[in-house]
């Protein structure tokens, strides 16, 4: 071949390289801004969707006064928000290995471990706490998680007709009753953490400020100041099984469990400056 057609040849090569360049990176640059796009989308459904469970919990007062229809609603959001999750292993932080959970935990992902507050649930044998009769009034609901123990959190307050009672404490007394709990979980069987029964802690926060004598006159300030001097922790050597749940949805905000019998529960974070379990 003539050495002129060969410098052609390597001209019309290059001049095709040019030209095939940009159009890569064309390509590239728009499947990036897609993707960015998506992500964006399905972000914005994900708060929409919690913004609105958020605003049904609070209508319905925890799904305590939901009716058939608002749970149907609920769980038409749950759905939708299962499918969106953004954490793939959910119940890492319980797995059974201590190796695996290492592992995720070095992973910068949302973590079932911390401080939860109850927001909504269908489950009757948490609605039907709420008795207007009650001895206590039922206050927060929640969980300490602090892997492998799940310590579920119920607090109870003075209810207003015992008001006028002596020895009944004041508005800001609290008892904190935990049904202690330990969870476990595999990556085989994520997103499920099963549960055995540990133990029961009741312990107190005496609201009144004044100062008092030890002994009987404890008791004047009632029984939320009885427990904070003296806390009740009963763990015996046996473990029973306590029945498993489902992680539906997990954020660093937000976490949508399903027990296996059927019913929802969320919660979100509590705040580590504002941490009331």
């Amino acid at each position: 071949m003539p050495r002129g057609h060969s410098k052609l040849l390597v001209l019309l090569a290059a001049a095709l390289l040019l030209v095939a360049s940009p159009c890569v990176s064309f390509q590239t640059s728009k499947l990036t801004a897609i993707r960015t796009t998506s992500t964006r989308i399905a972000m914005t459904k994900q708060q929409e969707l919690k913004d609105d469970l958020v605003s049904l919990a609070s209508s319905t007062r925890r799904g305590f006064s939901a009716s058939r229809k608002d749970r149907d609603e609920a769980k038409s959001i749950i759905n939708q928000l299962s499918k969106l999750s953004p954490t793939e292993e959910p119940a890492a932080a319980y797995y059974s290995t201590s190796s695996d959970a290492q592992t995720m935990s070095e992973d910068n992902v949302p973590s079932l471990a911390g401080k939860w507050t109850l927001i909504y649930t269908d489950a009757p044998d948490i609605t039907s706490l709420d008795a207007p009769l009650s001895m206590q009034k039922l206050g927060r609901i929640g969980q300490e998680c602090n892997p492998p123990l799940i310590k579920n959190v119920i607090e109870w307050k003075r209810p207003s007709w015992a008001s006028a009672l002596p020895f009944s404490g004041d508005e800001e007394s609290r008892i904190f009753q935990k049904v202690v709990t330990e969870g476990s979980s595999s990556p085989a069987n994520n997103p499920t953490v099963d549960l055995k029964l540990v133990g029961l802690e009741i312990s107190g926060s005496n609201g009144s400020k004044e100062e008092t004598n030890p002994g009987l006159m404890k008791l004047l300030n009632g029984p939320a100041a009885l427990f904070e001097e003296n806390p009740i922790k009963l763990q015996g050597p046996l473990k029973g099984p306590f029945g498993k749940f489902d992680i539906l949805y997990l954020d660093d905000e937000m976490r949508i469990t399903k027990t296996y019998q059927g019913f929802y529960a969320v919660n979100v974070r509590q705040e580590k400056d504002n941490e009331w379990c």
